[in-house]
């Protein structure tokens, strides 16, 4: 055998485990389910939605309220521009 063929029996025998491994784990499992024609659960999916709309909703509420607080702070002259508290 030549050395160039002992490389492509290594190479082509990681390459195949490599795929094989990849598709025992989360992307072959999602593939197959896909193939199947499994749906996931959108009842699942609608909570995590909503779950994240919520959580954003909170973001934005304490994004106002940081604004707000600059923003008086900065009125009663408190902080200067480029200058933190």
């Amino acid at each position: 055998m030549s050395p160039d063929q002992v490389f492509a029996i290594v190479m082509g025998s990681i390459a195949a485990w490599t795929v094989a491994r990849v598709f025992r784990g989360p992307l072959g499992e999602a593939i197959a389910r896909r193939i199947g024609g499994a749906v996931s659960n959108p009842g699942q999916s609608d909570q995590q939605i909503t779950d994240l709309q919520a959580h954003v909703a909170e973001l934005e509420e304490r994004l106002d309220f940081t604004e707000r607080v600059l923003l008086q702070e900065r009125q009663a002259g408190q902080l200067r521009q480029g200058e933190l508290p």
